[in-house]
């Protein structure tokens, strides 16, 4: 899904040692906001991810 500007949704790749939070760190500036990236991958638990899983990033 498009964000509010029309832009296409950002994917990331998870690599070897990834966390939710680092990820939501990298792409929002604050690893708490964890929880959008897992509610907009099916309510993703962070146990679960694995190495080349693509996730939306809302």
């Amino acid at each position: 899904m498009a964000d509010k500007q029309g832009n296409p949704p950002t994917t990331h790749t998870v690599k070897d040692g990834d966390l939710l939070f680092d990820i939501a760190q990298a792409y929002y500036g604050d690893g708490n906001q964890w929880k959008k990236i897992a509610d907009a991958n099916g309510n993703l638990k962070p146990e679960n991810l694995k190495v080349g899983q693509k996730l939306q990033i809302p």
